[in-house]
């Protein structure tokens, strides 16, 4: 048997492989709902004290966006987030047009008794002065449903 013969199977069977569609479970039960609402706040950054504030999720223009008021106890404006099933997402941003930055990223958990807790990690840059950049990072910040 020539070996062009024996190819032409191997190929077939190998293009049959990658381009069948997987198995696997697209189904989330978290949704949008479950991020909304009110969040007390705990968190410790590397360049600002430690501390403890609240913050207000609310649905964005889809089903998959989020607005997220007083961000770092400091953001005017709501910062933007998208979400896909658990994980949310802080797109790099400058919420109040002043020089400050924010983007992150972060998951929700459903605990026992209904608790939500949201843990994000996410970094702010002072970037008045390009050649002085500041940075704090908040890592492991986490937010509990009120």
């Amino acid at each position: 048997m020539s070996k062009k013969l024996f190819l032409l199977p191997a190929l077939l069977v190998m293009a049959a492989i990658l381009f069948t569609p997987s198995c696997k479970d697209d189904s989330c039960d978290i949704a949008q709902s479950d991020f909304t609402g009110q969040y007390s706040v705990v968190e410790d950054c590397s360049s600002s004290a430690p501390a403890a504030y609240t913050v207000t999720i609310t649905a964005g223009a889809s089903e998959f966006d989020l607005k997220l008021a007083n961000v770092w106890d400091s953001f005017t404006n709501a910062v933007d987030a998208t979400i896909d099933c658990e994980t949310i997402t802080i797109p790099r941003q400058e919420p109040d047009n002043d020089d400050f930055f924010v983007e992150g990223s972060g998951t929700l958990e459903k605990r026992d008794n209904d608790v939500i807790v949201i843990t994000i990690s996410y970094t702010v840059t002072d970037e008045t002065d390009p050649a002085n950049i500041a940075t704090d990072n908040c890592t492991s910040t986490v937010y509990t449903k009120l």
